[in-house]
């Protein structure tokens, strides 16, 4: 389980500006080993800045891992947006700015967790990248800075853009209505939660369990590691005695934190509680702002009559929905278990593909998980599901569906689409604003390209 545990428990967001941060996060250790670059080619340079055709190619497939055709003249303009990448770091190299090196140093930290975590350990890291833990470490380190630094020269660029609803008026008056986009049946959708109650007895005896087993490491008759390997409900990390690595301050859940860092190394805890079950928590060791911990985990798994005594509750809360003594939204925070959509009234949203979230409540239904689309299928607006039960490896949970509203499938119009078509519009401003930034600006910079790349230099005008 705890193999989840730095995406799964992770409090960092996902995320920053679309093009530009998309192309500075291209570089990977495991892809960029010294021994590639020799034979890489110089394509273009900025300011004495290297654009290699790894680089390149690189963005190439990333593109195409999102499912998009690339074809020539798809590869310049990604060149383009390369070199415009490095323009933004001389800018900020001239405007002197610093990145913040907590925030830096803790993104890194994050990154190389997850690939250590990827590779199965450090030492697979090291062999699959062909680079020291050092070199790792400071390309990440590199990486990191530059995203930041590029991100804040975008956002000093067009912090001043803002759109009208004038203007998206007359934007979308502008467009010939045969270029208008036709938007698909979407829905605003919203889910209440609910997980099963373990019995307090048996949550006892799992708590006393684990206090055994702190008992015989005390005593020396076992080692935390083999207790782990034998006992552990997280597979991952018993593999490796209960070890989950290196991690930053503030990626791992709350409770299992503050219980680490309260200890002093090599201090056992007692049985500690998180989501995903009880825990008996080892320090390692710990850094200024990182840790490393071991743990035995046994997860609380309902039983059956656990798990009926849920639905039964949620039928229960549905019925005051139904009576209309109790709106969804209130059932919501009255009762939702799941923290990811609480806070939105229990909106579901889904990514959609090349964009992240789009703003607004609506998701389009052929981006719905299809559990949830087989369910609102059968909906009315305004209808809340039967309790739907979702079983996953590490969660029971039993769950309401509310359709409260359906857009049918329409072609692009002010009334149902002011929300996209603004977000579109700012976009646009946004690369507009840049464009003729980029024409006073480039005569700061030295940029030069390979002959065969020569028509990436029109591009940028």
């Amino acid at each position: 389980m705890l193999k989840k545990i730095i995406p799964v428990l992770s409090k960092c967001s996902k995320s920053l500006m679309a093009v530009f941060c998309l192309l500075v996060c291209i570089w990977s250790p495991a892809t960029k080993a010294a021994d590639t670059l020799l034979l890489d080619k110089v394509i273009a340079t900025v300011n004495q800045e290297l654009i290699l055709h790894s680089d390149l190619e690189a963005a190439c497939k990333q593109l195409e891992s999102q499912g998009k055709v690339v074809d020539a003249s798809v590869k310049l303009g990604l060149l383009r947006e390369l070199v415009l990448n490095k323009i933004f770091l001389s800018k900020a190299a001239l405007y002197d700015v610093k990145a913040p090196k907590a925030h830096i140093q803790t993104k890194c930290d994050v990154e190389l967790a997850s690939l250590i975590q990827e590779a199965g350990s450090e030492a697979k890291l090291v062999q699959a990248s062909h680079q020291s833990i050092k070199a790792i470490k400071k390309g990440l380190k590199e990486r990191c800075k530059a995203e930041w630094l590029a991100s804040w020269v975008y956002q000093h660029l067009t912090q001043q853009v803002v759109v009208t609803p004038a203007e998206v008026e007359a934007y979308f008056n502008a467009l010939p209505s045969h270029s208008r986009p036709y938007y698909p049946s979407s829905v605003e959708v919203r889910q209440l939660v609910v997980y099963p109650k373990v019995d307090a007895a048996r949550r006892e005896a799992v708590k006393n369990k684990l206090l055994d087993f702190k008992q015989l490491i005390l005593t020396g008759k076992a080692t935390f590691s083999d207790l782990a390997k034998a006992h552990s409900d997280d597979p991952y990390s018993a593999a490796k005695g209960g070890e989950i690595g290196w991690v930053p301050l503030g990626v791992l859940a709350p409770a299992y934190e503050v219980a680490a860092l309260s200890l002093k190394c090599g201090e056992i805890s007692d049985p500690i509680a998180s989501e995903f079950g009880l825990h008996l928590i080892e320090l390692i060791a710990r850094k200024k702002d990182q840790y490393n911990t071991r743990h035995i985990l046994q997860m609380l798994k309902p039983t059956e009559e656990e798990i009926k005594l849920a639905e039964v509750e949620l039928h229960k809360i549905r019925s005051k929905i139904i009576a209309g003594t109790l709106t969804f939204e209130a059932a919501v925070a009255q009762y939702s278990e799941d923290k990811e959509t609480v806070a939105q009234g229990g909106l579901i949203t889904t990514t959609h593909q090349g964009s992240g979230l789009l703003p607004g409540l609506l998701t389009p239904v052929e981006s719905l998980y299809h559990a949830v689309y087989f369910v609102i299928d059968g909906l009315e607006v305004g209808g809340v599901s039967k309790p739907q039960y979702i079983k996953n490896p590490d969660k029971y949970a039993w769950r309401l569906l509310y359709l409260k509203q359906r857009v049918a499938p329409h072609p692009m119009n002010l009334q149902q689409d002011y929300e996209k078509i603004h977000h579109d519009l700012l976009q646009q401003k946004k690369k507009e604003s840049v464009y003729k930034w980029l024409q006073t600006a480039k005569s700061e910079f030295v940029i030069s390209f390979a002959p065969e790349y020569q028509e990436v230099e029109q591009l940028l005008g």
